[in-house]
C-alpha cells in the first residue's frame, strides 16, 4: 500500500466549540514537482473538505506522483471526504496491479468505481440510521516523467496554465447538463432548482447512494454515478503549472482569473504555499449575504512541475 499524506495529519485546531478552525498551508516536493496547498474552512460551520498527497523523493520512490482535493457534503460529508483521500490512490493502484492489461486511465475508472463499491458496506461511514447519507466530489491527479493523468467527479476543478492562458482539463458535473440530465431522467430521478431530486447540486460523487437506488440499473446507469472525467496530458514545457481546487475557488474566479492570480504572484517570487492561501484570502472576503459566495470551504493544490519535463524530453529524444 503507498503512504498517503492527507491534511488530518496537520491540520486542525480545537477551537472548543462544535467546530474546528481550519485554515493554513503547506509545501512538498518530489523529484518532478514542487507542490502548495492551502486550505481554509471560511464562513462554514465544519471543514469538509480534504486532500491528499503522495510524493516520492527519487524516480524509485513513485512511479506516480499524485494528489487531489475531496469536498464532501450530506450529514456525513467530513468523514466520507476524508475516507477518500485515505484510500483512492491506493484502489486504483490496486485496480491497475490487478486487472489484465488495463491501462492506467482504464484503471483509474475502475478505482474509483470499486471505491465506491467498498463505501457502500463501510459501516465506519453510515449515520446512526445505518445509510451512507453524504458523499465527496474528487479530483486528483497523478504525474508521471512523461504524462499527467486526472481524474473528476462533481465540481471540484483541475485546470493548467498553459503559456500564461488558462486550460480548462476536467469537466464539472452538473446535472443540468445535456449527457448528465439525460442519464438522470432516464434513471427515473427529477430535478428540481437544478439539483438531483432537489437536493444534490452535482451528477457524479462517490457515496450519495441515496441517488443510486435502482437494483435494476448498474453503477453506470444511476442518477448519480462515479464515474470519473478521466484525461491524460503530454508533460511540455509549456506547462506553466497545475491547478486544482475545490468548487469555493471557482465560484468566486474564473479560471483566467486563478491563472492570473498565481502568476503575478510567481513573479514576484511568493512561495506556492503562500499564494495559495492569498488567492483563497481573495475568494473568501467579502461574502455576498444574498449567495453565501466566498463562505464556502476552500483547498487549492498549485503544483509546479520540474524535472518531469525534463524526464520527457530525455524520453522524446
Amino acid at each position: 500500500m503507498e503512504q498517503i499524506i492527507t491534511d488530518e495529519e496537520f491540520i486542525g485546531e480545537d477551537c472548543g466549540s462544535k467546530c474546528h478552525v481550519f485554515d493554513g498551508n503547506k509545501l512538498f516536493s518530489s523529484h518532478r514537482l514542487v507542490l502548495g496547498v492551502a486550505w481554509a474552512q471560511a464562513g462554514r460551520n465544519h471543514m469538509q473538505d480534504s486532500f491528499s498527497i503522495n510524493l516520492g523523493t527519487s524516480k524509485k520512490l513513485a512511479e506516480k506522483d499524485f494528489f487531489g482535493v475531496f469536498d464532501g457534503h450530506g450529514v456525513n460529508g467530513e468523514s466520507i471526504s476524508r475516507h477518500v483521500a485515505r484510500n483512492l490512490n491506493n484502489f486504483v493502484l490496486m485496480a491497475q496491479a490487478k486487472g489484465d492489461n488495463l491501462s492506467f486511465p482504464e484503471a483509474v475508472e475502475w478505482g474509483f468505481l470499486l471505491l465506491d463499491a467498498e463505501m457502500k458496506s463501510d459501516t465506519g461511514l453510515t449515520t446512526p440510521r445505518g445509510v451512507v447519507y453524504g458523499g465527496t466530489t474528487a479530483c486528483v491527479v497523478w504525474v508521471t516523467g512523461s504524462h499527467i493523468f486526472s481524474g473528476n467527479l462533481g465540481d471540484s476543478r483541475f485546470i493548467m496554465s498553459y503559456n500564461g492562458k488558462a486550460f480548462p482539463v476536467s469537466k464539472d458535473h452538473n446535472p443540468t447538463d445535456g449527457e448528465e440530465m439525460a442519464r438522470i431522467i432516464e434513471a427515473g430521478a427529477h430535478l428540481e432548482n437544478n439539483r438531483v431530486k432537489g437536493k444534490l447540486a452535482v451528477s457524479r460523487a462517490l457515496g450519495d447512494f441515496w441517488y443510486k437506488d435502482r437494483p435494476d440499473l448498474d453503477e453506470r446507469q444511476q442518477p448519480v454515478i462515479a464515474v470519473p472525467d478521466v484525461r491524460t496530458i503530454t508533460v511540455e514545457k509549456a506547462i506553466d503549472f497545475l491547478v486544482v481546487a475545490t468548487d469555493g475557488v471557482w465560484h468566486i474566479k474564473s479560471n483566467q482569473e486563478v491563472v492570473d492570480f498565481i502568476t503575478d504572484c510567481l513573479n514576484r517570487t511568493m512561495p506556492l504555499n503562500e499564494i495559495g492561501s492569498a488567492l483563497i484570502d481573495s475568494c473568501k472576503t467579502p461574502v455576498n449575504p444574498n449567495t453565501g459566495l466566498g463562505s464556502d470551504n476552500m483547498t487549492i493544490m498549485i503544483a509546479v512541475l520540474r524535472n518531469a519535463t525534463e524526464e520527457a524530453e530525455e524520453k522524446q529524444s
